[in-house]
């Protein structure tokens, strides 16, 4: 509600609908004076933006700290204190991927001198029986076989595509690295079709008297990735003030920074065995047995649908790069 003084007239300058009150019941306008004074317009504006703010931080605190709490709030009705999951998803994990690639894109790595030899024997950025050297002799040499004998659709499309970027990126090194910044910004559209597939499972397994729609588990599903996305931001940022200030320990030999490696492993750790299984007993409402049980049938078969995925979109980004 603003500040601004209401009108005397009680009819909506928006729908021109009778008024009773100060919110028109139809379109919902505010009946206040159209024209305002700057310090009210300024007095609007700090209102939102601490309205918004304090609607952000209490969403974070209930979201990191009390897994699957939002969700259930949701699911009861409580929503006003709280980020729509719609626009939680969307804010977190957009912010997630521009801080993710601005690092990515600034990031320095020490690269080995690489000969002649290797960079043409690792041309390939996959690896094929027989190496080929153009798409004229591939061509030429199927044209020449028996059509039982040729490759099959897949096979020729593959090599073919393998043949054009040898062509295009005669090192090797540069072919691998476009093929891997291509798959990187990919990664955004694999997490989003993996979402609607990891609430069909749980959909799945917990399809008890209708009691959850498939809604209920898209909302679950959104602060759950929402979630993620911020624990790799935490983790990333861990990692870059540990490597900034020197607080690291790091064997020369082995190239292996072990307090990094162990901060990571330890919040990954805690966000999938901790966190995850926290949040389901949260919202699901179920025993502990049932939860552990159900906890590692999903991670069983979340694991082949993105090991499923990999695949489809590493090929996708075969195809594009």
């Amino acid at each position: 509600m603003s500040h601004i003084k209401e009108r005397q007239e009680k009819s909506c300058l928006n729908c021109n609908a009778v008024i009773h009150g100060r919110f028109c019941h139809i379109c919902g306008q505010e009946n206040v004076e159209p024209r305002e004074k700057f310090r009210h317009m300024l007095a609007h504006f700090i209102f939102d933006l601490f309205h918004f703010d304090g609607k952000f931080f209490s969403t974070m605190k209930s979201l990191l700290l009390k897994p699957g709490l939002l969700s259930q709030e949701h699911l009861r009705g409580r929503r006003a204190d709280y980020l729509h999951p719609i626009r939680l998803y969307i804010f977190t994990s957009a912010f997630f991927f521009l801080f993710f690639f601005a690092v990515k894109t600034e990031k320095v790595e020490d690269k080995k001198p690489v000969n002649s030899a290797d960079s043409i024997s690792n041309n390939d950025v996959v690896n094929f029986k027989q190496s080929y050297s153009g798409i004229r002799e591939y061509d030429s040499l199927q044209a020449g076989l028996p059509k039982d004998k040729r490759d099959g659709y897949i096979i020729k499309k593959l090599t073919r595509r393998n043949l054009e970027l040898k062509e295009k990126y005669p090192d090797g090194k540069e072919m691998k690295s476009k093929l891997f910044d291509v798959f990187t910004h990919q990664f955004p559209k694999l997490l989003f079709i993996s979402l609607p597939i990891f609430a069909f499972i749980l959909f799945l397994l917990y399809s008890r008297k209708n009691k959850y729609y498939y809604a209920d588990h898209v909302v679950y599903t959104l602060h759950l990735y929402s979630a993620f996305f911020i624990i790799l931001f935490l983790i990333i940022c861990l990692n870059m003030l540990f490597t900034a200030t020197g607080l690291y320990t790091y064997n020369a030999d082995k190239g292996v920074n072990y307090l990094n490696g162990l901060i990571s492993s330890t919040l990954a750790a805690w966000f999938l065995m901790f966190y995850w299984y926290k949040s389901l007993r949260k919202f699901y409402n179920q025993s502990r047995g049932k939860t552990i049980l159900k906890f590692f049938i999903l991670l069983v078969t979340n694991s082949i649908v993105f090991g499923i995925l990999f695949l489809i979109f590493i090929f996708f980004s075969f195809l594009i790069v």
